[in-house]
């Protein structure tokens, strides 16, 4: 929908013409439950509640299990009030409301990554210019709902800090002839006292790295990506990824006070450059206040070395 074009109570993207940030207009989201803060309702996304869902689009099912019913590991619905009509489902973890991705065996969190691979396929490659893989985890992290789930979000435009990413991956590799990420990784094993590897911002190192970025714009903000270049999520092996995950997503919770985001950057459906593919944690221990919305600057008060210490002793 054109700036011109948009009417009062009609959904869609629209950009600010005088500093260029997209919005997406969604009124239905202010109609989504929500079983946080005391609130008795039922849960759409726990095993037997099948029908208080729209019909499943795909799922990891128990042979001979039949849709909409019982007998599933993993689920996937559409938002009953999306953000983007072309493409916003739930990613339903686990038929349990009680379990975290990280409380999961290592097999099920793989299955949860591989449903991740399956519903990124589709939505690139039925036509979204890209598609983000986010998870909300309490109400600081913009969660309506405890049931642990994820959500895709296929959009028709590049968002604008994919765009911004795909922008720096380019300009790094044509000055330097490396990828900007690897070369991240690299700087974060690098410990700030020579020889003291208690002193980098590495928080682990394996198939799948965990880091602490320079430049949080969250304190105890943590990056991964896998340890070898490889651009798209989908090729990933998610096995080997979900032990990664699992630790980092542990140690985050351990430390973030309860309430974090995380989301997933792939490659875009048409990529004309480099791009290595990660993940980011952002823990929610502020809020964001008016200096960050004044200047889209972030004000982060915890160092990301201490930050990586932190993490670190929270490891299992």
């Amino acid at each position: 929908m054109s700036d011109k074009a948009a009417k009062h109570g009609a959904a869609g993207l629209r950009r600010n013409p005088i500093n260029g940030k997209w919005t997406v207009i969604a009124p239905g989201r202010g109609l989504r439950p929500t079983d946080l803060g005391g609130a008795s309702v039922p849960c759409p996304f726990c095993g037997g509640s099948e029908h208080l869902t729209p019909p499943e689009v795909d799922a990891l099912r128990e042979p001979g299990s039949a849709p909409d019913g019982p007998g599933w590991r993993v689920r996937v619905v559409p938002n009953k009030f999306p953000a983007f009509p072309e493409g916003h489902e739930v990613i339903v973890h686990s038929p349990s409301h009680e379990l975290e991705l990280e409380d999961l065996e290592p097999a099920e969190l793989a299955d949860v990554l591989v449903m991740y691979q399956r519903r990124l396929d589709v939505a690139l490659c039925d036509g979204a210019a890209a598609a983000i893989i986010i998870a909300n985890r309490g109400a600081a992290g913009g969660a309506s709902l405890a049931h642990p789930h994820s959500q895709l979000l296929a959009t028709s435009i590049l968002p604008p800090l994919l765009q911004d990413e795909l922008g720096n991956f380019d300009r790094h590799r044509n000055r330097y002839g490396t990828c900007v990420l690897c070369d991240a990784m690299d700087e974060a094993r690098a410990p700030d006292v020579a020889g003291d590897p208690a002193t980098a911002r590495l928080v682990f190192d394996g198939p799948l790295v965990a880091w602490t970025p320079m430049a949080p714009r969250f304190p105890g903000e943590l990056w991964l990506a896998p340890a070898d270049h490889q651009t798209d999520f989908r090729q990933a092996d998610a096995a080997v990824m979900a032990e990664g995950l699992q630790r980092a997503l542990a140690a985050t919770a351990a430390t973030a006070g309860g309430a974090f985001n995380f989301w997933l950057h792939t490659a875009p459906a048409e990529l004309r450059g480099s791009f290595h593919w990660h993940i980011e944690i952002a823990p929610r221990r502020s809020a964001i206040a008016g200096f960050e919305l004044g200047s889209d600057m972030a004000i982060c008060g915890l160092d990301p070395w201490e930050a990586a210490a932190i993490l670190r002793a929270a490891l299992v």
